[in-house]
């Protein structure tokens, strides 16, 4: 199957062709801007490079999130606008569940860090064990001091932006637990796979849905809240 797989849901933007789970083209562009003006270009340039159709794509599959409110719905309508007009699946993803992914060859607890903004970070831990992931618990919204706290003498593998960028803040150890293990940031293939593998996930016809996963609440909601 010929897949491809968009993230726009944070400054990592990436977009992948997969046939089956091996990557044949993929494009990557760090940016603090939107990623709607150069995301159907980018798609077009990739398939034309890979000398594909779109009409040879079978799924289309998006990062839903956590991220940017603006950045996850770009990348979910064009995913889903494209699956509808050429009758295909759509697939939405956590990206929080694609990156513990990247990391199944541990065996252990593993702790997703991504950078939030706004001094916050989105944590979510995982059990791996002999490649396969399963969630322990809820994703959550946490300040690097709360963070900090609850990781202290935990035995977790932690991967994600934000453990980088929160390093000073958490204080991890040089030695000993937690530990840091370095995965790969731009997650459209790791989508593009782990939805292959996923066909719950898909969804098809005239009118498709996405729940993105926000965890923060959008900031109109927030406004509205106040008045």
């Amino acid at each position: 199957m010929k897949i491809l797989s968009l993230d726009t849901s944070t400054p990592r933007g990436s977009v992948a062709l997969l046939e089956g789970r091996v990557l044949t083209a993929e494009l990557r562009v760090l940016s603090l801007e939107t990623h709607s003006a150069r995301l159907l270009s980018s798609v077009d340039v990739l398939l034309r490079n890979a000398g594909w159709n779109l009409a040879d794509l079978g799924l289309v599959v998006a990062g839903i999130g956590p991220g940017s409110f603006t950045g996850i719905r770009i990348g979910v309508a064009t995913a889903m606008g494209l699956a509808q007009t050429l009758s295909i699946p759509f697939a939405g993803i956590s990206n929080l569940d694609a990156l513990a992914h990247q990391a199944a060859g541990i065996d252990g607890r593993i702790g997703v860090v991504m950078d939030a903004q706004r001094s916050q970070l989105y944590f979510s831990e995982y059990l791996s064990n002999h490649g396969k992931i399963r969630h322990l618990g809820k994703p959550k919204l946490m300040y690097p001091s709360d963070l900090r706290r609850y990781l202290r003498g935990s035995r977790l593998y932690l991967i994600g932006d934000g453990v980088v960028r929160y390093a000073h803040e958490l204080k991890l150890p040089s030695a000993g637990w937690p530990r840091l293990v370095e995965v790969d940031l731009f997650l459209a293939a790791a989508l593009g796979r782990l939805a292959l593998g996923c066909k719950r996930s898909w969804r098809s016809g005239e009118f498709l849905q996405s729940e993105p996963l926000y965890i923060r609440p959008p900031d109109a909601l927030g406004q509205k809240a106040r008045r």
